[in-house]
């Protein structure tokens, strides 16, 4: 009696655990369509996530095998969403509480290419660079009180080799210095 009383608790406690502020962060960082991006935007996860506790974001692609990831930090991430098979593009962000995955989202900043040839513009994050210039390549570990993030144009070689940018692709991501 008194396992099922502490197994209802707990259910019952996680059940309550608010995160509003996560799905208004997904919604922040989806994909808008015919939305022009805003470079120098700031994306404030240190202040907007604080619907639950946690102390370090760390931002994992999609592309590189989570195994890598949780033997690095020693954690272990949540397996009830199969990410390998989403675009490079696509981040999962992880909230830590201590070693302890205690929320997180998949970021996607593509669209499927119908809706891409459409559009005039994607409003868009692309994580993919923070990884690289924050991290290893894997993954970038930033401590809650650096989650502050500012937006910036990414810039591409056309093919003949000019300096270009897409208002399809959306913008980077870096911590904001």
């Amino acid at each position: 009696m008194i396992l099922i009383l502490l197994a209802s608790l707990t259910f019952s406690c996680h059940a309550q655990t608010n995160t509003e502020c996560l799905t208004k962060l997904e919604q922040k960082l989806s994909p808008k369509i015919n939305t022009n991006n805003k470079v120098g935007e700031i994306i404030n996860v240190r202040d907007e996530v604080n619907c639950f506790d946690w102390d370090t974001l760390v931002v994992q692609m999609a592309i590189n095998p989570k195994e890598m990831t949780e033997q690095a930090l020693s954690i272990k991430i949540p397996q009830n969403y199969d990410y390998s098979w989403e675009s490079d593009n696509t981040a999962m962000l992880l909230f830590l509480k201590g070693n302890t995955v205690v929320h997180y989202i998949l970021q996607k900043p593509t669209v499927d290419k119908q809706t891409f040839d459409a559009a005039q513009s994607i409003k868009a994050y692309d994580f993919l660079k923070l990884v690289n210039n924050s991290g290893d390549n894997a993954y970038a570990k930033i401590p809650k009180e650096k989650a502050v993030f500012e937006t910036y144009q990414i810039y591409y070689h056309d093919a003949k080799g000019q300096k270009t940018s897409n208002p399809k692709f959306g913008l980077g991501i870096r911590v904001k210095s």
